[in-house]
């Protein structure tokens, strides 16, 4: 009887585990990311010469300290200098409510500029977000 019963039992946990064992479908792979999205900001310096600006004063103008003033508007830079992959050559910055600290009345043309802020590390477009310029008269 146990000859007849063994090859039975195998059988039947044969035919049990053979689902168990069957190929199961590889899972979807997950979308790739967005390339052009900004991972993370990195903080960037650049110095060059002032080619042109068009600042108007936005806030701070009817108090007597300098440290609450902000402007507006486009600031035209050939960059000499930068660091953190920054572009250099001749840059257009548009600014919006930034600092600005003038070492003369009223920065010209050939005037040495100081700008700080953020960049993009990766995307598609580099982005820049300029926060803080300095002006100093040429030498």
């Amino acid at each position: 009887m146990t000859r007849i019963l063994a090859p039975a039992v195998l059988a039947a946990v044969a035919i049990a585990a053979a689902p168990a064992q069957a190929h199961t479908p590889k899972p979807k792979p997950h979308p790739k990311p967005d390339r052009c999205t900004p991972h993370r900001y990195i903080g960037f310096d650049a110095r060059g010469l002032l080619v042109s600006q068009t600042l108007t004063q936005t806030a701070g103008a009817g108090t007597a300290t300098r440290a609450d003033d902000r402007y507006s508007g486009t600031l035209t830079v050939d960059v000499k200098r930068a660091n953190h992959r920054a572009p250099d050559g001749v840059q257009t910055y548009t600014l919006d409510n930034d600092r600005v600290r003038f070492g003369s009345a009223d920065p010209k043309a050939g005037d040495r500029v100081k700008l700080h802020g953020k960049l993009a590390r990766k995307g598609c477009d580099p982005a820049l977000d300029v926060n803080r310029i300095v002006f100093k008269e040429a030498r």
